[in-house]
């Protein structure tokens, strides 16, 4: 078990399967679950799983953590409270295809932020592996036709997607600034800080836009993104974090619309096309790049 959690690329194939349900689950349930009740209630159901898992690390865990309240502040407003609700948002206006495209350009995003923040180098594979795959991100949203990029016009919820990209990049970068805790007392506590924080903006959703509905679809999209798309997932990608860095560990987005359009057209009845096969090979070319040894 030790040697699978500390194989980083492992932790990226995990995380890309468990997210990439993510999206297809919040748009089977949009017209049933409000976007903000949705969020809500995913974190809320992992709090007493996280508790479990952190229980024996939180006594020796808190002191770093409120001594470094302000980046744990940080990471869980980005990650809990703005992510998935603005994913969860745009999903009410626009398909899960096209939030698993935009989501593809986080690693380009990672990296120039890396660079800003971090100082931190990128290798001649790497940037190849990054060019190629925002190559194919573009194929599949052009549709293999350059004309359509001058008359691309984009519907609210692909500019939510791309301001939940942008919030999720910079998690990614400071993630390396966490407290020096246990990843489960880490996420214990990033839960419960994004839950306070997104608290009084499910309160307006329940009372002037619709309550969360006790219904059928209420609880098993909310078993799914608690359990599988948030302790699963989040424990797999902070883990990749630490082994391989923001800009490998980023590279699970070029993973993500692989695996979540391939869900979508046999779940959700979207089509395939000859343009989505070349952009998810450059995409794959562009993992295999800017993953392999420096070079």
């Amino acid at each position: 078990m030790k040697l699978l959690l500390n194989n980083g690329y492992l932790m990226i194939v995990i995380t890309a399967i468990t997210w990439s349900g993510n999206a297809i689950v919040a748009r089977a349930v949009h017209e049933v679950v409000p976007p903000i009740g949705l969020s809500f209630w995913r974190w809320a159901a992992t709090v007493p799983i996280f508790l479990v898992l952190a229980w024996p690390h939180l006594k020796r865990d808190i002191p770093e953590a409120a001594a470094n309240w302000k980046i744990l502040v940080v990471l869980s407003v980005l990650s809990v409270s703005i992510y998935n609700s603005f994913i969860y948002i745009a999903l009410n206006s626009t398909t899960a295809t096209n939030s698993f495209l935009i989501n593809s350009s986080r690693p380009v995003i990672i990296v120039i932020l890396s660079l800003i923040i971090l100082r931190l180098a990128v290798t001649g594979r790497q940037a190849a592996g990054l060019a190629l795959g925002l190559i194919g991100a573009a194929v599949i949203v052009f549709r293999g036709d350059p004309g359509v990029a001058a008359a691309l016009d984009f519907v609210p919820g692909d500019l939510w997607v791309l301001a939940a990209t942008i919030a999720w990049a910079l998690y990614t970068v400071y993630l390396r600034r966490r407290p020096k805790v246990h990843l489960a007392s880490f996420m214990f506590l990033t839960a419960i800080i994004g839950l306070a924080v997104l608290a009084p903006f499910y309160w307006w959703e329940h009372v002037y836009v619709r309550p969360v509905p006790l219904a059928p679809e209420t609880f098993w999209a909310v078993a799914y993104l608690s359990v599988v798309a948030s302790v699963i997932a989040y424990m797999a990608y902070n883990r990749a974090v630490e082994i391989l860095g923001p800009n490998v560990a980023g590279l699970t987005s070029y993973l993500v619309p692989v695996i979540g359009v391939t869900l979508a057209i046999g779940l959700l009845g979207e089509s395939f096309r000859l343009f989505h096969a070349v952009g998810i090979a450059l995409l794959l070319t562009g993992v295999y790049l800017a993953t392999k040894a420096k070079g």
